[in-house]
């Protein structure tokens, strides 16, 4: 059988590698304006009117609120921003939590700007916040969210100004393929009605409404996920076949106030047990609901 001469083959294969770039561009091309779509979609949404009160009970109230759903594991305790979700440099992207004072470097919100953004998971501009996860409290009663604004709107200016926010390539991929949850707007219910108060109970259904909090590190499902970033830990299995099913409620209550299991290993300081200021009922409640989650 006659060989095909050097020259054809390597037409075909300068033809070949070509052909894969080309097609590379057109999906990446793709990729680029679905994201930037999604990025900048606006959202009409309709804002509830809350009562908000500044007394000492409700700022109370707000802190334990802010101290259980991780503004302050996130933000630091002076809110002026902390977390570093993607350092500068990272092929994704950056993504440091925000300065939410109202120092320099953070910024300036008025009480329905507030409510846009922890109800809707949208900035004043009408747009998706980054990462942000809204939709983890955004469900909160009306009670609730009212003495959450109440006291972070409230805390003291600090100037900070971090990193501003990127999102590269490799990341553009991720938020395109639904691999990271960039955009909380898209997962919220706009149209959705809550309710004025919800009274603690050591009920599942109470743990319940505790543990959504839990959901952006330990998944929807309580089941665990992969590190959040390169060379973390894995995030664990917190649901009823996880090791939360072996232990003890008492036990539980010792994890979620000290960081340290029933086998005497130290939880990693990935898990922002630190900041927690849940009162004994609260993880009575979450205990009873994770044991539930199967």
């Amino acid at each position: 059988m006659k060989k095909a001469p050097i020259k054809t083959v390597l037409k075909w294969f300068g033809i070949s590698i070509l052909s894969i770039i080309l097609l590379a561009i057109l999906f990446y091309t793709v990729v680029y304006i679905s994201t930037q779509n999604r990025i900048n979609k606006i959202y009409q949404v309709s804002l509830q009117n809350l009562t908000l009160s500044s007394d000492s009970l409700s700022f109370a109230k707000g802190k334990h609120i802010a101290q259980n759903r991780g503004c302050m594991g996130c933000h630091g305790e002076n809110l002026a921003g902390k977390e570093v979700f993607l350092p500068p440099g990272s092929p994704m992207g950056t993504l440091v939590a925000s300065n939410i004072t109202s120092g320099k470097g953070g910024i300036q919100y008025n009480d329905k700007d507030w409510i846009r953004i922890l109800r809707h998971g949208v900035n004043k501009e009408g747009k998706s916040v980054w990462f942000m996860p809204s939709h983890e409290f955004c469900h909160l009663s009306n009670s609730d969210m009212s003495a959450l604004i109440s006291y972070v709107k409230n805390q003291p200016p600090v100037n900070n100004t971090v990193p501003k926010k990127e999102i590269k390539p490799l990341g553009r991929l991720m938020v395109f393929l639904n691999k990271f949850p960039l955009l909380p707007a898209e997962f919220i219910n706009h149209s959705e009605k809550y309710a004025d108060d919800i009274p603690p109970a050591i009920t599942p259904e109470y743990g319940a409404y505790l543990a959504t909090a839990c959901q952006g590190c330990h998944a929807k499902t309580y089941t665990g996920s992969p590190p959040l970033g390169p060379g973390g830990p894995a995030i664990p299995n917190i649901s009823h076949t996880g090791d939360v099913g072996k232990w003890k409620e008492q036990e539980f209550i010792t994890v979620m106030r000290t960081g340290k299991r029933p086998d005497g290993k130290q939880l990693s300081d990935a898990m922002p047990y630190k900041y927690f200021t849940f009162k004994e009922d609260e993880l009575k409640a979450i205990y009873a609901f994770l044991h539930q989650v199967k």
